[in-house]
């Protein structure tokens, strides 16, 4: 039983992202065997908003991609407090991508950015004292000051979508550790229990293919085994 790939979370806003840029970050991600989310791949008017937080929730990384059009969606705000929320609970890694939108913009909540959020509380809310607006602000600074990757810097788009896929192999590099750390311990248990089996069938010659030692030697490595692959998928 083999864990499954870490997932990555892509939170976006517009149907000109998911068809240009953002299908370019997939297909790279893809391309390097890093499995990937976005909400297209769900079932159209199937999916709710709890079901996309809980697809967060079952994430290794999510990529938060920042554009001038991204407040208008309050989904994706929601998205974002949720991918904020596990991140303070190290449970998520959170990497923040400015596509053509100043880095100054996100933060300070200015230009078109921040014309869209304005829009988007007031019709939600009609005020940016709500406590649920309050906490989409806290989410968008947090997030938007970390460090990330950006148009400004990688004004070609192909270069930028490089770098995301390098930075996405760097924080998922920790799961293949892990991995290899779980099956070298399930190896070491099989080799100390067959180095005692070994020992049992010396002490007693007589011992053959059909004795109960054998059969409850082959549930032991099977037990290990299946021990290990659970504990790791509870973590």
């Amino acid at each position: 039983m083999f864990p499954p790939r870490p997932q990555v979370f892509v939170n976006f806003r517009g149907k000109e992202l998911r068809n240009g840029f953002v299908s370019h970050v997939v297909k790279a991600l893809k391309d390097v065997r890093i499995n990937v989310f976005i909400d297209s791949l769900e079932r159209r008017g199937v999916e709710t908003l709890e079901h996309l937080l809980k697809r967060i929730d079952e994430s290794e990384m999510a990529l938060a991609i920042f554009s001038d059009r991204y407040t208008e969606s309050e989904w994706c705000l929601d998205e974002l407090v949720r991918m904020y929320d596990r991140m303070k609970e190290g449970k998520l890694v959170v990497i923040p991508v400015f596509y053509r939108v100043s880095t100054d913009d996100v933060k300070n909540f200015r230009g078109e950015f921040g014309r869209q959020f304005t829009n988007t509380v007031r019709r939600k809310f009609g005020t940016i004292e709500a406590p649920a607006a309050q906490r989409w602000m806290i989410a968008v600074t947090s997030i938007a000051s970390m460090t990330g990757l950006t148009s400004e810097v990688h004004s070609i788009d192909s270069k930028l979508v490089e770098k995301i896929v390098e930075a996405s192999k760097r924080q998922l590099g920790h799961f293949s550790s892990a991995c290899l750390t779980i099956y070298a311990e399930v190896f070491v248990e099989c080799v100390v229990a067959l180095a005692v089996f070994m020992v049992r069938c010396y002490m007693n010659p007589k011992m053959k293919l059909g004795d109960p030692g054998l059969f409850n030697f082959t549930n032991f490595l099977l037990y290990f085994v299946i021990r290990k692959s659970l504990l790791w998928c509870m973590s």
